[in-house]
């Protein structure tokens, strides 16, 4: 009896509790539950005055909605609607571009139509030019060598840069380079001068393939110019020893001393043979060629050990 009894006064215990906690909520939110309260009896009297409308409405337009939902569930719609949505942020931009285009228009419309009557003579010339196939053919030849036009527009301005850097500021500067343009037409107006450019513009390509073959030259000896003129000076050098070699006198000379060297002989000489041999004007002719090659030669050792 008395368990039941404990069970009892527990339940109540957590009855009043709970509702404690609901009062303890309520009391909390009570602004709040007023003010949905007062909403939820505002949406109820404009429900109760906007149905008989909507149902009127539905009623006498249910064929146009009815197109309309069929319309709306078209393949074409959904597309058109799609690429609407990923496109929102550029159809914005284009609806702002078009209202600041039509306030533009709206503006010039007058200024141009004032601009187009004082001006009518004039633009019916500028039309009749822009019809002439001088005109169209210019203006073909221009758009295919646009590249080639603005490369000219800016040499042409370097070269005016470059001309008002070299332009002489004082008399004295202007007289002396008028001085110096008249010697230099008096040197290009000579017979000599104008065939020696003619022949340059003749062989320009041959020029500057050899300018490209030195260069490749170079870089595949890793020679830099300075040392391409030392190798062509000794070149030269060489070539002066060779002329001197190929003398009929000199090629006489080394004739005989390879026919003597090819000759079959076993011939012996000691020293009486070697003193009776300077007896003979030849043999003497020999050894003063062989002095006189050993001189020069040491010579020339000298002068390199020197360098």
């Amino acid at each position: 009896m008395n368990e039941h009894t404990s069970s009892m006064s527990n339940g109540h215990t957590s009855e009043e509790a709970d509702l404690e906690r609901l009062r303890s909520r309520v009391a909390a939110n009570a602004d709040d539950l007023l003010a949905l309260l007062d909403l939820l009896v505002a949406v109820r009297g404009l429900s109760a005055d906007l149905v008989p409308e909507a149902r009127t409405a539905v009623a006498e337009n249910r064929e146009p909605l009815s197109d309309l939902r069929t319309s709306l569930e078209r393949e074409e719609t959904l597309v058109l609607l799609r690429r609407v949505g990923d496109n929102a942020e550029a159809l914005s931009d284009l609806l702002d571009l078009l209202d600041v285009t039509r306030d533009l228009a709206a503006e010039l419309g007058p200024e141009l139509k004032t601009v187009a009557v004082e001006n009518r003579s004039e633009l019916e010339a500028l039309r009749l030019a822009f019809e002439r196939e001088e005109t169209l053919t210019l203006l073909r030849r221009l758009g295919h060598n646009t590249d080639t036009f603005c490369d000219l527009l800016t040499l042409l301005e370097m070269t005016g840069d470059v001309v008002d850097d070299v332009t002489p500021t004082d008399d004295a500067e202007l007289a002396a380079l008028r001085a110096d343009i008249e010697r230099l037409e008096a040197a290009f107006e000579r017979e000599p001068t104008v065939r020696a450019v003619e022949s340059l513009g003749e062989n320009m390509e041959t020029l500057v393939g050899l300018g490209h073959l030195l260069e490749g030259f170079g870089d595949a000896a890793d020679r830099t110019p300075q040392e391409y003129y030392e190798l062509g000076e000794r070149l030269g050098y060489a070539l002066d020893v060779a002329e001197q070699a190929s003398d009929p006198a000199v090629l006489d000379v080394v004739s005989a001393g390879a026919d003597g060297l090819a000759a079959d002989t076993d011939r012996e000489v000691g020293l009486f043979g070697l003193v009776s041999a300077l007896r003979d004007d030849d043999v003497r002719r020999s050894l003063g060629t062989a002095l006189t090659v050993a001189e020069r030669v040491g010579q020339t050792r000298s002068r390199t050990t020197e360098q």
